[in-house]
């Protein structure tokens, strides 16, 4: 019950947070675009979370676990630069949709392709989290908890899923919002900030998780499939 409550909590924390980067730039909540996406948001977070609360509650508590202690002065840099990757976007696309208007907007056909793009991206991070029990936000060896190397189901495919669907979620949502400044821009931030932090998480992984190094000659792709 204690693990619920938190993580009903949590969901409502990032409800509101989105909302604050979506609302609080333009004084305003006469945005529908921004309302539905919030919707459907909160929605599937709900579903996924009782759904992996049932399942998976490993998962929840790993993605609770920051280990901030153990993190390295260069993991708290590439950690700052994907945060700000994942949330400046979305400030950046309320600005051009209500003032800037720097490029065309995207077409209706083109804003409902991104909402698809987010919810490919929302799976792809609820696969992840299903299955690997270590998915914490921060780079470290869970040893108390018996960390081990997760390279079943998406991670066949994928080293760094939760990459992925952070960057589909995040450029899917501005396309979605009606911004194709914003959109580019998440796309070149996340992948810059992704690949800088693929880097230090391999490196410490190679060294201190077992099997990590075979692992990367197993599966080639980092989280850009045909590409890195």
């Amino acid at each position: 019950m204690h693990l619920l409550g938190r993580t009903l909590t949590g969901i409502g924390f990032q409800v509101a947070f989105f909302a604050a980067l979506m609302f609080l730039p333009i004084g305003t909540f006469d945005w529908p675009a921004a309302i539905i996406w919030l919707q459907v948001f909160a929605a599937i977070s709900v579903l996924s979370g009782l759904y992996l609360l049932s399942v998976r509650p490993e998962a929840v508590e790993a993605r609770m676990r920051a280990g901030r202690e153990a993190q390295t002065p260069a993991d708290r840099l590439a950690f700052g630069f994907m945060s700000l990757a994942l949330t400046l976007p979305l400030v950046v696309a309320s600005l051009d949709v209500f003032y800037w208007q720097l490029v065309a907007q995207p077409s209706a056909t083109s804003q409902k392709l991104g909402m698809a793009i987010f919810l490919v991206g929302f799976i792809v991070v609820l696969l992840a989290m299903l299955h690997n029990e270590f998915a914490a936000p921060t780079v470290h060896i869970q040893e108390a908890a018996g960390h081990k190397l997760a390279d079943g189901g998406i991670y066949g495919y994928l080293r760094h899923p939760m990459y992925t669907g952070f960057l589909l979620f995040t450029s899917g949502t501005t396309l979605w919002l009606g911004s194709t400044v914003a959109t580019a821009l998440a796309a070149i931030m996340l992948t810059i900030s992704i690949i800088y932090r693929i880097g230090i998480e391999e490196a410490t992984l190679r060294i201190e998780l077992p099997g990590y190094d075979d692992y990367t000659r197993r599966v080639k792709t980092r989280f850009l499939p045909f590409i890195y």
